[in-house]
């Protein structure tokens, strides 16, 4: 039997989104929510949504070194300053566990861990 979900994706019904590489969701894919109807009842136009992204493991980042937060650091500038583009910043708090994203410069002297991409392996320990 053919996924419907499938079908509705192939036929152009739910809008498809092309992400840059560099967003956060680039590889979470999406799909969409079909709310059953009743016999009779007109269906609803389906309702895309980016699926669920859990954020990686700190362990799966090979550290390069690590920076402490200034008063006035943002973590935009943060990104463009260490990772070469701005919109990276939630490299930055994947690579240190950080849940809420606006408190990744606080306090001040927080160290955080600038790493490789999630998966790069780093140098060998020596």
């Amino acid at each position: 039997m053919p996924d419907p979900l499938q079908a509705l994706l192939a036929a152009g019904a739910v809008p498809t989104v092309a992400l840059p590489p560099t967003s956060r969701y680039a590889d979470a894919g999406i799909t969409a929510h079909v709310r059953p109807h009743e016999p009779g009842e007109e269906p609803a136009p389906p309702v895309p949504y980016f699926r669920r992204r859990l954020c990686p493991s700190p362990e799966r980042f090979a550290l390069l070194h690590e920076y402490a937060t200034a008063a006035g650091d943002r973590r935009d500038l943060l990104a463009a300053s260490l990772l070469g583009d701005p919109e990276l910043w939630w490299r930055l708090a994947d690579a240190n566990g950080i849940i809420d994203p606006a408190r990744m410069t606080l306090p001040p002297g927080r160290r955080l861990r600038i790493t490789l991409a999630e998966g790069v392996p780093g140098a060998p320990d020596e």
